[in-house]
């Protein structure tokens, strides 16, 4: 999977939840501090990401709902081939 597409997927998740601008500028930055910056994404990658998005997630959703939209993420990036 493309980092672009990783990028995409997990955003359309978030967007409805911490809106557009928060959930497009939370995964660059992510992305930028784990060192996600090549053509390609590696489920360990994508794992790393869904990981730290999920913390910050936490403060704005409560646990729980945190839980369910990163859940809902994996099975969108599994859906477009990403992470397994």
């Amino acid at each position: 999977m493309t980092t672009s597409e990783a990028v995409q997927a997990v955003v359309k998740v978030m967007t409805p939840y911490i809106g557009d601008t928060m959930a497009r500028s939370a995964t660059q930055a992510h992305c930028q501090k784990l060192g996600i910056a090549g053509d390609t994404v590696s489920p360990e990658q994508v794992e790393a990401l869904l990981g730290k998005l999920g913390g910050g997630l936490n403060i704005f959703l409560g646990r729980d709902k945190s839980a369910s939209v990163v859940a809902e993420a994996r099975q969108a990036l599994a859906a477009a081939g990403g992470s397994r």
